[in-house]
Formats: structure tokens, C-alpha cells, sequence
């Protein structure tokens, strides 16, 4: 049991940097001297190193294992977080982004990895319930340090310590981690890690296809959502932010609820009733009006929760424990480019045309991933 909540504690540690740059940005850019935009220059560097991670992951764990992996990557991030606390050039802030980006890869498919092979389904929900947890104290730790007329970057220096008490309670923990590993490393030997090969296996492609839109999807939520409710449903600004916050509370809330569920839902039902509750939030928020707005975005939280950590823990069912971790490590990858591409693309779309189309897009997303998981399904049954 103790080792289960070291895995957890893993994930708060994944979670804590999510949302530290836009909530300390608007303090940053005044000091940094450069354009706000600039911003998506670091952005975008902590997401292709984590897809570059996420690619080498497999590799690198049968080499050194999980356990030293997930205490090597929690370094990084640490190392990176306290870069970003004590560098006075916005050069060397693109530097430090570097290991930030490397760490969170490895973590989230490393540890996605393991759970999905060793640990029932309610964990995987759990354990990305916890990302919730430290991606919600990280705005907050940030936001009593601002509100309180400290620098921000005390914020990014009391993380970074957190994340080196983690990552000694990791390195307390390898013995546990290698007692487990034994069998994941017998597995993982005989798994490629070609993109080539791993599409031309049945189900892949479309595995890859529902990453991409599910993580787009929620990256246009996390973007435009507020902007949607603002200019198409009138809604004012406090009220726009406090209707995210729900769904950011709901998507937590609905991972620890998808837990209790799956012993008694298998995975396949869970998937498909979260992504038709997804649907039904999308039109909820499209027609509906005023209080409604706080029901859809309920539903989009709740649809949106057991999705991506479902679709991991089925990775090793529906492609083999000896292909998991290169599957998984291409899953992460392709859920980055998803969140990195998609959410400025239509951002471009709506500047062109309106905030309206901001529900026709989520809704093509879901059918899509709805699409996809029907396609993977029968070609198992097939």
C-alpha cells in the first residue's frame, strides 16, 4: 500500500509544474523584457522535449529501470523549476525549460506504463486523480506567493524543493521498485520501439488517433473555454474563470468517482459512456443558456475524466504487455502534438470566423475518439 501512494506522489509531482507559467507569466514578462507571446516560446520547448522523451522512454527503462527513471525525470523537473526561480535571462529560462520538459515525458510514460501492466484499473484513475491534485496546488502555491507581493520566483523555488522531497522519497522507495521490476523488464525487452512497425499492428493508428484529438480536446477547453463563454454566451469574466474552475474540479472529482466504478464497469463500458456524456456537455454547452453553462462544463469534466487514463491501463490488453511501454511512450508523444497543434489552430479559426464554432470543433474531436475506440473494439472482437 505505501508504495502505491509513492506511485501517486509520482503524479502530484507531474501535475505541480502544469500551470505554473500562465499563472506566473503576466509577473514574468515585466522583468523579462520581451513580448508576451514569448511565453509560448518555453511553452512550446517544455512540449517537444517531453515528446522527445516520451519516445525514448521504453529504451531508457530497459537500460536503468522504472524506478531509477522516475527518480532521474523528478530531478529534472526539480532542477528545472529551480532554473526558472533564479535566472535573470529569458534565454536561460528556454534552457532550464529543457530539463522541465525531459522529466514530465519520462514520468507520464513510465509510470503510466507500469500501473497499466501491474495495477487494476481504479489506480490508473486515482493516479491521475492525483495529477489533479498537484495540478490545482500549483496555481495555488503560486497564487498565495503573488497575492501575498512575493516574486514569483519564490513560487517556482518552494515547488522545486517539492519536488526533491519527492523525488528522496523515490530514492527511499527504489528496493520496491525493483522487487516489481523483474517481470517489466523481461517484457519490455522484446518491444520495438519503431513507429513504422507499431502502426502496421492492428488498432494502433487509431490508438494514436485518440490521443492526439482527446488532449486537443481538452486543450481547447483549457484555452478558448472561458473566451467562449465571455463572447458567445455573454457570461462575465469572474463568472467565465469560476465555470472552468468547475471542470478542472470535475475532471479530479470524476477520476476518484471512475475508480469506485471500475469494479464493477469493465474499462471498454467506461470509455464509451464517458465519451457520450463528453458529447452530451458539448451540446449541452452549444444551446444551452445562462445556469446551464455550469451543467455542460460539469459534464465535460466528467466525460473528459476517465478517458485518457483509461485508454492507457487498456494499452496492454489491446496491444500486448510486451509492446505496452513503446505504445504507451508514442501515446504521450502523440497526446503532446495533439495539445501543442490543435489548440492553436482553431484558435486561428475562431479569430477568422467566431467563438460559435467552439463547440463544433469539440464535438468532431469527440466523435472522432468516439470513432476510434468503436474501431479498436471490433477489430479485438474481429
Amino acid at each position: 500500500m505505501i508504495f502505491i501512494f509513492i506511485i501517486y506522489a509520482t503524479y502530484i509531482s507531474l501535475g505541480l509544474p502544469d500551470s505554473l507559467l500562465g499563472v506566473a507569466w503576466p509577473k514574468m514578462v515585466g522583468e523579462f523584457h520581451v513580448a508576451y507571446s514569448a511565453a509560448g516560446i518555453i511553452s512550446m520547448t517544455i512540449a517537444i522535449c517531453t515528446v522527445i522523451s516520451s519516445l525514448l522512454t521504453a529504451k531508457i527503462t530497459k537500460n536503468i529501470g522504472t524506478g531509477k527513471l522516475v527518480l532521474g525525470s523528478i530531478l529534472f523537473t526539480s532542477i528545472g523549476l529551480i532554473g526558472f526561480g533564479i535566472t535573470h535571462n529569458y534565454y536561460l529560462l528556454i534552457i532550464v525549460a529543457l530539463p522541465l520538459g525531459l522529466g514530465a515525458g519520462a514520468i507520464d510514460t513510465s509510470v503510466n506504463d507500469y500501473v497499466a501492466v501491474n495495477l487494476k484499473a481504479h489506480h490508473m484513475n486515482w493516479l491521475h486523480a492525483f495529477w489533479g491534485i498537484g495540478a490545482t496546488l500549483g496555481p495555488i502555491i503560486m497564487g498565495v506567493i503573488l497575492n501575498n507581493d512575493y516574486s514569483y520566483r519564490n513560487g517556482y523555488l518552494i515547488i522545486g524543493a517539492i519536488q526533491l522531497i519527492i523525488a528522496i522519497i523515490v530514492f527511499f522507495s527504489l528496493p520496491l521498485w525493483r522487487h516489481n521490476e523483474e517481470k517489466i523488464s523481461n517484457e519490455t525487452k522484446q518491444s520495438t520501439t519503431s513507429l513504422l512497425i507499431l502502426v502496421k499492428q492492428s488498432g494502433v493508428i487509431y490508438t494514436l488517433l485518440s490521443f492526439v484529438f482527446y488532449v486537443g480536446l481538452e486543450g481547447v477547453i483549457f484555452l478558448w473555454g472561458s473566451s467562449y463563454l465571455i463572447e458567445e454566451k455573454l457570461i462575465p469574466g469572474a463568472t467565465a474563470s469560476f465555470i472552468i474552475s468547475v471542470f478542472f474540479a470535475s475532471i479530479t472529482g470524476g477520476r476518484l468517482i471512475s475508480g469506485l466504478i471500475t469494479f464493477w464497469l469493465s474499462n471498454q463500458k467506461l470509455l464509451i459512456y464517458s465519451e457520450i456524456a463528453l458529447l452530451i456537455g458539448i451540446v449541452t454547452i452549444a444551446f444551452g443558456k445562462g445556469s446551464m453553462m455550469y451543467v455542460g462544463f460539469i459534464l465535460l469534466g466528467l466525460g473528459c475524466a476517465a478517458i485518457f487514463p483509461t485508454m492507457m491501463h487498456e494499452t496492454p490488453r489491446r496491444f500486448g504487455e510486451s509492446a505496452s511501454s513503446a505504445i504507451i511512450g508514442f501515446q504521450v508523444a502523440f497526446g503532446y502534438v495533439g495539445i501543442t497543434v490543435l489548440p492553436p489552430l482553431v484558435g486561428v479559426v475562431f479569430q477568422g470566423f467566431s467563438m460559435y464554432l467552439f463547440p463544433i470543433f469539440l464535438f468532431a474531436f469527440a466523435l472522432i475518439l468516439l470513432g476510434a475506440t468503436v474501431a479498436i473494439e471490433k477489430r479485438k472482437i474481429a
